[in-house]
Protein backbone atom coordinates (compact mmCIF):
# COMPACT_ATOMS: atom_id res chain seq x y z
CA UNK A 1 0.00 0.00 0.00
CA UNK A 2 1.17 3.21 -0.53
CA UNK A 3 -0.32 6.99 -0.40
CA UNK A 4 0.51 9.71 -2.53
CA UNK A 5 2.72 12.81 -0.60
CA UNK A 6 2.11 15.09 -3.02
CA UNK A 7 -0.10 18.19 -1.17
CA UNK A 8 -3.83 18.86 -2.61
CA UNK A 9 -4.97 22.58 -3.54
CA UNK A 10 -5.92 24.91 0.01
CA UNK A 11 -9.98 23.94 -0.61
CA UNK A 12 -9.85 19.87 -1.52
CA UNK A 13 -7.80 17.17 -0.21
CA UNK A 14 -7.45 14.29 -2.40
CA UNK A 15 -6.18 11.00 -0.76
CA UNK A 16 -5.98 7.84 -3.56
CA UNK A 17 -5.33 4.22 -1.93
CA UNK A 18 -3.36 1.70 -4.26
CA UNK A 19 -3.48 -2.44 -3.74
CA UNK A 20 -1.77 -4.18 -6.77
CA UNK A 21 -1.79 -0.98 -8.60
CA UNK A 22 -5.71 -0.76 -8.90
CA UNK A 23 -7.55 1.99 -7.37
CA UNK A 24 -10.00 0.71 -4.69
CA UNK A 25 -11.00 3.92 -3.03
CA UNK A 26 -11.36 7.72 -3.69
CA UNK A 27 -12.41 9.89 -1.07
CA UNK A 28 -12.49 14.04 -1.51
CA UNK A 29 -13.34 16.23 1.03
CA UNK A 30 -14.34 19.80 -0.69
CA UNK A 31 -14.87 22.53 1.61
CA UNK A 32 -15.45 26.11 -0.21
CA UNK A 33 -12.68 28.35 -1.29
CA UNK A 34 -11.15 31.01 1.18
CA UNK A 35 -9.69 33.09 1.64
CA UNK A 36 -13.60 34.72 3.03
CA UNK A 37 -13.51 38.33 4.04
CA UNK A 38 -15.90 38.83 6.18
CA UNK A 39 -17.25 41.95 8.80
CA UNK A 40 -17.70 40.89 12.17
CA UNK A 41 -21.59 40.66 13.13
CA UNK A 42 -22.35 38.93 9.72
CA UNK A 43 -23.68 35.60 8.97
CA UNK A 44 -20.69 33.54 7.66
CA UNK A 45 -21.61 30.39 5.89
CA UNK A 46 -19.29 27.22 5.26
CA UNK A 47 -20.03 24.43 2.61
CA UNK A 48 -18.34 20.70 3.04
CA UNK A 49 -18.80 18.23 0.72
CA UNK A 50 -17.48 14.63 0.75
CA UNK A 51 -17.28 11.86 -2.33
CA UNK A 52 -15.44 9.24 -2.30
CA UNK A 53 -17.22 6.78 0.41
CA UNK A 54 -19.38 3.58 0.37
CA UNK A 55 -22.45 4.53 -1.22
CA UNK A 56 -25.72 4.27 0.81
CA UNK A 57 -23.44 5.50 3.96
CA UNK A 58 -24.67 9.35 5.89
CA UNK A 59 -21.75 10.89 6.43
CA UNK A 60 -21.21 12.81 9.36
CA UNK A 61 -19.23 16.30 10.00
CA UNK A 62 -17.02 17.43 12.69
CA UNK A 63 -15.97 21.27 12.45
CA UNK A 64 -12.75 23.02 14.17
CA UNK A 65 -10.71 26.43 13.88
CA UNK A 66 -6.97 26.94 14.07
CA UNK A 67 -7.15 30.76 15.35
CA UNK A 68 -4.72 32.90 14.09
CA UNK A 69 -2.59 33.48 17.43
CA UNK A 70 -2.24 30.10 17.97
CA UNK A 71 -2.27 28.22 14.57
CA UNK A 72 -1.20 24.32 15.67
CA UNK A 73 -4.14 24.00 18.44
CA UNK A 74 -6.80 22.61 17.10
CA UNK A 75 -10.13 23.84 19.11
CA UNK A 76 -13.21 22.04 18.11
CA UNK A 77 -16.36 23.92 17.42
CA UNK A 78 -19.47 21.41 15.89
CA UNK A 79 -20.58 17.81 15.23
CA UNK A 80 -23.26 16.56 13.38
CA UNK A 81 -22.48 13.14 15.38
CA UNK A 82 -21.41 14.27 18.62
CA UNK A 83 -23.32 16.87 20.74
CA UNK A 84 -20.80 17.82 22.91
CA UNK A 85 -18.15 18.05 20.72
CA UNK A 86 -17.80 22.06 21.20
CA UNK A 87 -14.93 23.04 23.21
CA UNK A 88 -15.90 25.64 26.23
CA UNK A 89 -15.19 28.63 24.22
CA UNK A 90 -17.89 27.68 21.59
CA UNK A 91 -19.92 25.93 23.64
CA UNK A 92 -22.35 28.37 24.38
CA UNK A 93 -22.85 29.71 21.02
CA UNK A 94 -23.66 26.42 20.13
CA UNK A 95 -26.18 25.23 22.80
CA UNK A 96 -28.28 28.78 21.63
CA UNK A 97 -28.23 28.19 17.94
CA UNK A 98 -25.57 30.78 17.11
CA UNK A 99 -23.40 28.47 15.74
CA UNK A 100 -25.16 25.21 13.42
CA UNK A 101 -25.00 22.88 10.89
CA UNK A 102 -27.49 22.52 7.96
CA UNK A 103 -27.46 18.94 6.59
CA UNK A 104 -28.13 19.53 2.98
CA UNK A 105 -28.16 15.92 1.59
CA UNK A 106 -26.37 12.71 3.49
CA UNK A 107 -22.73 13.72 1.92
CA UNK A 108 -23.40 17.88 2.40
CA UNK A 109 -23.77 20.44 4.95
CA UNK A 110 -23.15 23.67 5.60
CA UNK A 111 -21.93 25.58 8.64
CA UNK A 112 -23.85 28.95 9.98
CA UNK A 113 -22.10 31.52 12.48
CA UNK A 114 -24.91 33.93 12.38
CA UNK A 115 -22.95 36.67 13.96
CA UNK A 116 -19.14 36.60 13.30
CA UNK A 117 -17.08 37.35 16.22
CA UNK A 118 -13.51 39.24 16.04
CA UNK A 119 -12.12 36.15 18.01
CA UNK A 120 -13.26 33.75 15.22
CA UNK A 121 -10.54 34.96 12.68
CA UNK A 122 -8.30 32.03 11.61
CA UNK A 123 -7.90 28.38 9.73
CA UNK A 124 -11.50 26.67 9.74
CA UNK A 125 -11.36 22.66 9.52
CA UNK A 126 -14.33 19.92 8.08
CA UNK A 127 -13.50 16.86 8.88
CA UNK A 128 -15.37 13.82 7.87
CA UNK A 129 -14.80 10.40 9.98
CA UNK A 130 -14.44 7.03 8.10
CA UNK A 131 -17.50 4.82 6.91
CA UNK A 132 -16.77 2.63 4.91
CA UNK A 133 -15.78 -1.58 5.74
CA UNK A 134 -11.71 -1.69 6.11
CA UNK A 135 -10.19 2.01 7.87
CA UNK A 136 -9.23 4.08 5.26
CA UNK A 137 -8.66 6.60 7.07
CA UNK A 138 -10.63 10.14 7.61
CA UNK A 139 -9.97 13.31 5.62
CA UNK A 140 -10.68 17.06 6.03
CA UNK A 141 -10.42 20.23 4.23
CA UNK A 142 -9.59 23.86 5.57
CA UNK A 143 -11.33 27.34 4.77
CA UNK A 144 -10.15 30.92 6.38
CA UNK A 145 -12.27 33.55 6.67
CA UNK A 146 -11.00 36.94 7.30
CA UNK A 147 -11.98 39.51 9.13
CA UNK A 148 -11.19 43.18 7.73
CA UNK A 149 -12.42 46.23 9.80
CA UNK A 150 -15.66 48.03 9.36
CA UNK A 151 -15.35 51.06 7.81
CA UNK A 152 -18.31 51.92 5.35
CA UNK A 153 -19.81 55.39 6.52
CA UNK A 154 -22.99 57.45 4.88
CA UNK A 155 -24.86 60.24 5.80
CA UNK A 156 -27.47 62.18 4.15
CA UNK A 157 -28.26 65.89 3.56
CA UNK A 158 -30.41 68.03 1.98
CA UNK A 159 -29.22 70.01 -1.55
CA UNK A 160 -26.87 72.97 -0.12
CA UNK A 161 -26.44 71.72 3.34
CA UNK A 162 -22.86 71.20 4.76
CA UNK A 163 -20.77 67.93 3.91
CA UNK A 164 -18.87 67.76 6.71
CA UNK A 165 -22.71 67.18 8.63
CA UNK A 166 -23.43 64.03 9.73
CA UNK A 167 -26.88 64.25 10.86
CA UNK A 168 -29.75 65.19 7.61
CA UNK A 169 -32.54 67.71 8.02
CA UNK A 170 -34.88 66.08 10.47
CA UNK A 171 -38.22 67.25 8.18
CA UNK A 172 -39.02 68.79 5.20
CA UNK A 173 -41.60 70.26 3.59
CA UNK A 174 -41.92 70.85 -0.25
CA UNK A 175 -44.96 72.06 -1.75
CA UNK A 176 -46.70 69.72 -4.63
CA UNK A 177 -45.08 69.77 -7.92
CA UNK A 178 -41.79 71.09 -6.77
CA UNK A 179 -38.61 69.60 -6.98
CA UNK A 180 -36.87 67.97 -4.46
CA UNK A 181 -32.94 67.16 -3.68
CA UNK A 182 -31.21 65.15 -1.40
CA UNK A 183 -27.53 63.63 -1.02
CA UNK A 184 -26.00 60.93 0.61
CA UNK A 185 -22.11 60.56 1.36
CA UNK A 186 -20.49 57.25 1.33
CA UNK A 187 -17.12 56.15 2.17
CA UNK A 188 -14.64 53.45 3.07
CA UNK A 189 -11.18 52.49 3.61
CA UNK A 190 -11.39 48.89 2.88
CA UNK A 191 -8.19 47.32 1.78
CA UNK A 192 -9.23 44.59 -0.25
CA UNK A 193 -11.25 45.31 -3.31
CA UNK A 194 -15.18 46.09 -2.96
CA UNK A 195 -17.87 47.32 -4.86
CA UNK A 196 -20.23 49.66 -3.48
CA UNK A 197 -24.42 50.03 -4.17
CA UNK A 198 -26.22 53.04 -3.05
CA UNK A 199 -30.13 53.32 -3.21
CA UNK A 200 -32.72 55.57 -1.78
CA UNK A 201 -35.82 53.90 0.11
CA UNK A 202 -39.35 55.42 1.53
CA UNK A 203 -40.71 54.56 3.75
CA UNK A 204 -44.39 55.03 5.41
CA UNK A 205 -44.23 57.46 8.84
CA UNK A 206 -47.69 55.44 10.11
CA UNK A 207 -46.72 51.71 9.44
CA UNK A 208 -43.66 50.92 10.75
CA UNK A 209 -44.16 47.25 9.63
CA UNK A 210 -44.64 47.97 5.86
CA UNK A 211 -41.58 47.06 3.75
CA UNK A 212 -39.93 50.29 2.53
CA UNK A 213 -40.15 51.83 -0.92
CA UNK A 214 -37.26 51.49 -3.13
CA UNK A 215 -36.84 54.60 -5.19
CA UNK A 216 -34.09 54.25 -6.85
CA UNK A 217 -30.72 52.16 -6.51
CA UNK A 218 -27.03 52.18 -7.94
CA UNK A 219 -26.01 48.41 -7.89
CA UNK A 220 -22.88 46.72 -7.40
CA UNK A 221 -22.55 46.69 -10.69
CA UNK A 222 -23.50 50.38 -11.87
CA UNK A 223 -27.01 49.68 -12.81
CA UNK A 224 -29.76 52.10 -12.13
CA UNK A 225 -32.79 50.67 -11.25
CA UNK A 226 -35.62 51.58 -9.84
CA UNK A 227 -38.60 50.06 -7.77
CA UNK A 228 -42.68 50.25 -8.52
CA UNK A 229 -44.13 53.28 -9.79
CA UNK A 230 -41.00 55.29 -9.18
CA UNK A 231 -39.96 53.20 -12.65
CA UNK A 232 -41.95 55.41 -15.19
CA UNK A 233 -40.95 58.41 -13.25
CA UNK A 234 -37.30 57.36 -13.59
CA UNK A 235 -38.24 56.62 -17.44
CA UNK A 236 -39.82 59.92 -17.42
CA UNK A 237 -36.88 61.92 -15.87
CA UNK A 238 -38.35 62.92 -13.18
CA UNK A 239 -36.23 60.63 -10.93
CA UNK A 240 -32.72 60.91 -10.89
CA UNK A 241 -29.08 59.48 -8.86
CA UNK A 242 -26.00 60.99 -9.77
CA UNK A 243 -23.27 60.31 -8.28
CA UNK A 244 -21.25 63.94 -8.34
CA UNK A 245 -18.14 62.80 -6.68
CA UNK A 246 -15.97 59.86 -5.40
CA UNK A 247 -18.28 59.82 -2.21
CA UNK A 248 -21.74 61.48 -3.24
CA UNK A 249 -24.86 60.32 -4.54
CA UNK A 250 -27.31 63.08 -5.07
CA UNK A 251 -31.18 62.30 -5.68
CA UNK A 252 -33.50 64.43 -7.40
CA UNK A 253 -37.27 64.10 -7.91
CA UNK A 254 -39.11 66.30 -9.92
CA UNK A 255 -42.76 66.97 -9.87
CA UNK A 256 -43.33 65.95 -6.18
CA UNK A 257 -46.54 63.90 -5.82
CA UNK A 258 -48.65 63.21 -2.51
CA UNK A 259 -47.23 59.41 -2.25
CA UNK A 260 -43.66 60.93 -2.34
CA UNK A 261 -44.59 61.73 1.58
CA UNK A 262 -43.00 59.73 4.12
CA UNK A 263 -39.55 58.98 5.96
CA UNK A 264 -36.52 58.95 3.31
CA UNK A 265 -33.31 57.53 3.86
CA UNK A 266 -30.23 56.17 2.00
CA UNK A 267 -28.65 52.87 1.88
CA UNK A 268 -25.28 51.45 1.05
CA UNK A 269 -23.63 47.97 1.17
CA UNK A 270 -19.96 47.05 0.30
CA UNK A 271 -19.66 43.80 -1.48
CA UNK A 272 -16.92 41.13 -1.52
CA UNK A 273 -16.37 38.59 -4.82
CA UNK A 274 -15.76 35.71 -2.91
CA UNK A 275 -13.28 32.95 -4.98
CA UNK A 276 -15.55 31.29 -6.30
CA UNK A 277 -17.59 34.38 -8.17
CA UNK A 278 -20.11 35.18 -5.83
CA UNK A 279 -20.77 38.42 -4.15
CA UNK A 280 -21.41 38.58 -0.63
CA UNK A 281 -23.16 42.02 1.27
CA UNK A 282 -20.03 42.80 4.34
CA UNK A 283 -21.65 45.70 5.26
CA UNK A 284 -24.83 47.46 5.28
CA UNK A 285 -25.55 50.63 6.50
CA UNK A 286 -28.47 53.13 6.64
CA UNK A 287 -28.51 56.82 7.06
CA UNK A 288 -31.08 59.12 9.64
CA UNK A 289 -33.95 59.42 7.99
CA UNK A 290 -35.60 62.86 7.01
CA UNK A 291 -39.32 62.95 7.12
CA UNK A 292 -40.88 64.64 3.88
CA UNK A 293 -44.21 66.37 3.69
CA UNK A 294 -45.52 67.43 0.48
CA UNK A 295 -48.62 70.28 1.44
CA UNK A 296 -51.08 69.56 -1.77
CA UNK A 297 -52.37 72.15 -3.90
CA UNK A 298 -55.90 70.28 -4.34
CA UNK A 299 -57.95 70.77 -1.55
CA UNK A 300 -61.17 69.12 -2.54
CA UNK A 301 -62.19 65.44 -1.53
CA UNK A 302 -64.85 62.36 -2.41
CA UNK A 303 -65.84 59.70 -0.70
CA UNK A 304 -67.54 56.49 -2.01
CA UNK A 305 -69.26 53.54 0.45
CA UNK A 306 -68.08 49.97 -0.53
CA UNK A 307 -69.86 46.40 0.66
CA UNK A 308 -69.78 42.84 -0.65
CA UNK A 309 -73.41 42.80 -1.33
CA UNK A 310 -76.60 44.50 -0.57
CA UNK A 311 -78.99 41.17 0.19
CA UNK A 312 -78.39 39.40 3.81
CA UNK A 313 -80.29 36.93 5.93
CA UNK A 314 -80.65 37.90 9.70
CA UNK A 315 -77.84 36.65 11.38
CA UNK A 316 -75.07 37.46 9.08
CA UNK A 317 -72.46 39.96 9.55
CA UNK A 318 -72.47 43.36 7.37
CA UNK A 319 -69.54 45.37 6.53
CA UNK A 320 -69.38 48.97 4.85
CA UNK A 321 -66.43 51.00 4.10
CA UNK A 322 -66.32 54.56 3.46
CA UNK A 323 -63.36 55.51 1.21
CA UNK A 324 -61.95 59.01 1.85
CA UNK A 325 -60.32 60.11 -2.07
CA UNK A 326 -58.02 62.94 -1.55
CA UNK A 327 -54.45 64.45 -1.49
CA UNK A 328 -52.61 64.05 1.53
CA UNK A 329 -55.48 62.58 3.63
CA UNK A 330 -53.10 61.89 7.03
CA UNK A 331 -52.54 65.56 7.41
CA UNK A 332 -55.94 67.02 7.23
CA UNK A 333 -58.66 66.59 9.48
CA UNK A 334 -61.68 64.65 8.63
CA UNK A 335 -64.38 63.54 10.26
CA UNK A 336 -66.67 60.44 9.40
CA UNK A 337 -70.28 59.87 10.18
CA UNK A 338 -72.53 57.18 9.78
CA UNK A 339 -76.66 57.61 9.50
CA UNK A 340 -79.12 54.86 9.12
CA UNK A 341 -82.52 55.84 7.64
CA UNK A 342 -81.49 59.73 9.39
CA UNK A 343 -80.63 58.31 12.65
CA UNK A 344 -76.98 58.78 13.82
CA UNK A 345 -75.05 55.29 13.96
CA UNK A 346 -71.97 56.45 15.08
CA UNK A 347 -69.01 59.88 14.41
CA UNK A 348 -65.18 58.99 14.31
CA UNK A 349 -63.55 62.20 14.34
CA UNK A 350 -59.72 63.16 13.88
CA UNK A 351 -59.06 60.87 17.05
CA UNK A 352 -60.08 58.27 15.72
CA UNK A 353 -62.35 57.45 18.67
CA UNK A 354 -66.05 56.44 17.71
CA UNK A 355 -69.01 58.40 19.54
CA UNK A 356 -72.07 56.34 19.25
CA UNK A 357 -75.59 56.77 18.55
CA UNK A 358 -78.07 55.87 21.66
CA UNK A 359 -79.56 52.88 19.84
CA UNK A 360 -76.13 51.75 19.36
CA UNK A 361 -74.53 51.40 22.47
CA UNK A 362 -75.57 48.30 23.92
CA UNK A 363 -75.16 46.48 20.58
CA UNK A 364 -71.25 47.52 20.26
CA UNK A 365 -71.05 46.47 23.98
CA UNK A 366 -72.02 43.34 23.39
CA UNK A 367 -69.39 43.21 20.59
CA UNK A 368 -71.97 42.75 17.83
CA UNK A 369 -70.38 45.91 16.12
CA UNK A 370 -67.74 47.70 15.42
CA UNK A 371 -66.33 51.18 14.15
CA UNK A 372 -63.40 51.70 12.61
CA UNK A 373 -60.38 53.86 10.95
CA UNK A 374 -58.96 50.94 9.15
CA UNK A 375 -56.28 53.53 7.28
CA UNK A 376 -56.25 57.45 7.29
CA UNK A 377 -58.75 57.32 4.33
CA UNK A 378 -60.35 54.04 5.30
CA UNK A 379 -63.55 53.75 7.60
CA UNK A 380 -65.48 50.71 8.37
CA UNK A 381 -68.77 49.85 9.99
CA UNK A 382 -69.37 46.43 10.88
CA UNK A 383 -72.74 44.96 12.01
CA UNK A 384 -72.77 41.38 13.33
CA UNK A 385 -76.24 39.33 14.14
CA UNK A 386 -78.44 41.38 11.65
CA UNK A 387 -81.56 41.71 12.36
CA UNK A 388 -84.50 42.91 9.67
CA UNK A 389 -84.86 45.99 11.51
CA UNK A 390 -81.29 46.71 10.30
CA UNK A 391 -82.49 46.84 6.64
CA UNK A 392 -82.39 50.54 5.20
CA UNK A 393 -80.59 53.21 3.50
CA UNK A 394 -77.16 53.83 4.96
CA UNK A 395 -74.77 56.52 4.05
CA UNK A 396 -71.73 58.13 4.78
CA UNK A 397 -71.27 61.71 5.64
CA UNK A 398 -67.68 63.64 5.43
CA UNK A 399 -66.69 66.54 6.97
CA UNK A 400 -63.41 68.27 7.41
CA UNK A 401 -62.41 70.96 9.50
CA UNK A 402 -59.58 73.66 7.36
CA UNK A 403 -57.93 76.23 9.13
CA UNK A 404 -58.07 79.52 7.31
CA UNK A 405 -55.17 82.36 7.18
CA UNK A 406 -57.10 84.65 9.34
CA UNK A 407 -57.25 81.80 12.14
CA UNK A 408 -60.94 80.64 11.68
CA UNK A 409 -61.93 77.30 10.99
CA UNK A 410 -64.20 76.63 8.48
CA UNK A 411 -66.31 73.08 7.76
CA UNK A 412 -66.84 71.56 4.28
CA UNK A 413 -68.67 68.57 4.47
CA UNK A 414 -69.75 65.71 1.33
CA UNK A 415 -72.09 62.62 1.84
CA UNK A 416 -72.30 59.23 -0.14
CA UNK A 417 -74.96 58.08 -2.57
CA UNK A 418 -77.58 56.02 -0.73
CA UNK A 419 -76.57 52.06 0.15
CA UNK A 420 -79.85 49.94 0.05
CA UNK A 421 -79.39 47.00 2.20
CA UNK A 422 -81.98 44.31 2.52
CA UNK A 423 -82.05 41.66 5.22
CA UNK A 424 -84.36 38.91 4.90
CA UNK A 425 -85.94 36.91 8.05
CA UNK A 426 -84.30 33.64 9.05
CA UNK A 427 -86.79 30.96 8.23
CA UNK A 428 -87.22 28.37 10.95
CA UNK A 429 -89.95 25.14 11.66
CA UNK A 430 -89.26 25.30 15.26
CA UNK A 431 -92.33 24.99 17.59
CA UNK A 432 -92.73 25.65 21.61
CA UNK A 433 -94.74 23.77 23.97
CA UNK A 434 -94.70 24.63 27.75
CA UNK A 435 -96.33 22.71 30.23
CA UNK A 436 -96.43 22.64 34.36
CA UNK A 437 -96.75 19.75 36.66
CA UNK A 438 -99.15 21.44 38.90
CA UNK A 439 -102.05 23.97 37.96
CA UNK A 440 -102.57 25.50 41.36
CA UNK A 441 -100.32 25.94 43.89
CA UNK A 442 -100.60 26.66 47.57
CA UNK A 443 -97.92 29.82 49.15
CA UNK A 444 -94.86 27.79 49.99
CA UNK A 445 -95.11 25.14 46.99
CA UNK A 446 -92.92 24.52 44.75
CA UNK A 447 -93.98 24.45 40.79
CA UNK A 448 -91.46 23.21 37.65
CA UNK A 449 -92.30 24.67 33.86
CA UNK A 450 -91.32 22.46 31.32
CA UNK A 451 -90.18 24.45 27.56
CA UNK A 452 -89.74 21.56 24.69
CA UNK A 453 -88.37 22.81 21.62
CA UNK A 454 -89.43 20.34 18.90
CA UNK A 455 -87.85 20.39 14.90
CA UNK A 456 -84.68 22.44 15.79
CA UNK A 457 -82.01 22.57 13.29
CA UNK A 458 -79.34 24.65 15.20
CA UNK A 459 -78.43 25.42 19.18
CA UNK A 460 -81.22 27.10 21.28
CA UNK A 461 -81.52 29.90 23.45
CA UNK A 462 -84.49 29.75 26.26
CA UNK A 463 -85.55 33.44 27.99
CA UNK A 464 -88.46 33.04 30.79
CA UNK A 465 -91.13 35.95 30.97
CA UNK A 466 -93.48 36.63 34.01
CA UNK A 467 -96.64 39.04 33.59
CA UNK A 468 -99.85 39.26 35.92
CA UNK A 469 -102.96 38.04 34.52
CA UNK A 470 -104.61 41.23 33.62
CA UNK A 471 -101.46 42.31 32.05
CA UNK A 472 -101.13 45.89 34.16
CA UNK A 473 -97.79 45.41 35.17
CA UNK A 474 -95.01 45.05 32.85
CA UNK A 475 -93.07 41.94 31.32
CA UNK A 476 -90.38 40.77 33.57
CA UNK A 477 -87.64 38.89 32.47
CA UNK A 478 -87.53 35.65 35.09
CA UNK A 479 -84.09 33.89 33.96
CA UNK A 480 -82.40 32.70 30.87
CA UNK A 481 -80.20 30.52 29.16
CA UNK A 482 -77.94 31.23 25.86
CA UNK A 483 -76.70 29.04 23.42
CA UNK A 484 -73.42 27.80 25.35
CA UNK A 485 -75.89 26.77 28.55
CA UNK A 486 -75.22 29.76 30.39
CA UNK A 487 -77.32 30.54 33.13
CA UNK A 488 -78.47 34.29 33.53
CA UNK A 489 -81.53 35.88 36.21
CA UNK A 490 -83.42 38.98 35.50
CA UNK A 491 -82.77 41.92 37.41
CA UNK A 492 -86.13 40.92 40.10
CA UNK A 493 -84.80 37.48 40.63
CA UNK A 494 -81.69 37.64 41.18
CA UNK A 495 -81.42 37.43 44.91
CA UNK A 496 -84.09 34.52 45.15
CA UNK A 497 -82.36 32.83 42.68
CA UNK A 498 -78.62 33.06 45.16
CA UNK A 499 -80.68 31.80 47.91
CA UNK A 500 -81.86 28.37 45.73
CA UNK A 501 -85.62 29.66 45.34
CA UNK A 502 -85.11 29.83 41.36
CA UNK A 503 -83.68 27.03 39.23
CA UNK A 504 -83.48 26.90 35.85
CA UNK A 505 -81.63 23.74 33.70
CA UNK A 506 -81.05 22.85 29.82
CA UNK A 507 -82.34 18.93 30.48
CA UNK A 508 -81.10 18.47 26.97
CA UNK A 509 -80.58 20.20 23.50
CA UNK A 510 -84.05 20.73 23.35
CA UNK A 511 -85.54 20.83 26.87
CA UNK A 512 -85.72 23.78 29.43
CA UNK A 513 -87.42 23.85 33.21
CA UNK A 514 -88.06 26.39 35.43
CA UNK A 515 -88.34 25.59 38.90
CA UNK A 516 -90.12 27.89 41.72
CA UNK A 517 -89.45 26.92 44.90
CA UNK A 518 -91.43 28.53 48.22
CA UNK A 519 -93.28 30.37 45.98
CA UNK A 520 -95.53 33.44 46.74
CA UNK A 521 -98.07 35.54 45.88
CA UNK A 522 -96.27 37.49 43.86
CA UNK A 523 -95.52 34.61 41.67
CA UNK A 524 -99.03 34.10 40.46
CA UNK A 525 -99.44 35.53 37.21
CA UNK A 526 -98.93 33.98 33.35
CA UNK A 527 -95.41 32.86 32.10
CA UNK A 528 -93.84 32.47 28.79
CA UNK A 529 -91.27 30.62 27.04
CA UNK A 530 -89.17 32.16 24.20
CA UNK A 531 -86.85 30.01 22.40
CA UNK A 532 -84.62 31.21 19.74
CA UNK A 533 -82.89 28.90 17.17
CA UNK A 534 -78.90 29.99 16.71
CA UNK A 535 -77.55 29.03 12.47
CA UNK A 536 -73.73 29.56 11.82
Amino acid sequence: LSVPQTPAPLDTLNVLWFVAGVAVAQRVVTVQGGPLIRTEGSHVTIWCNVTGYKQGTVQDFEWSIYLSSAPDREIRIISTAQPNYAYAVYAQRVNSKEIYVERLSRDSAVLHITKLQANDQGLFECYTPNTDDRYLGSYSAPCEPHRPPEDLKLSANPQGSSASSLAPNPFQIEVEGDTLQLTCEVSRTTIQHTHLSVGWYLRSPEDAAAPPQELVTLSRDFVLRSGGTYRQRMAAGDLRLDKTSATAYRLTIHKLQPIDQGLLYCQAAEWIQDTDGTWFAMTRKQSDKTQLRIQPTDRDFSIQVSTDRRSFTAGEPLELRCTIEAQNVPERFFSVSWVFSSSPVAVVGPSAVPILGPEYVAREAAGHMTVRKESANVHLLKLQHLHPKDAGKYICRVTEREKTPTGDFIDRSKRSRNVQISVQPLKSNITVALSSNISEVVEGDAIQLTCLVSFTAGPLSVVWHWTDKQGKRPIQEVASVDRDGTVSHGPAYGERASFGEIRVEKVQSDTFTLSLYNTVPGDEGQYHCTATEWLQ
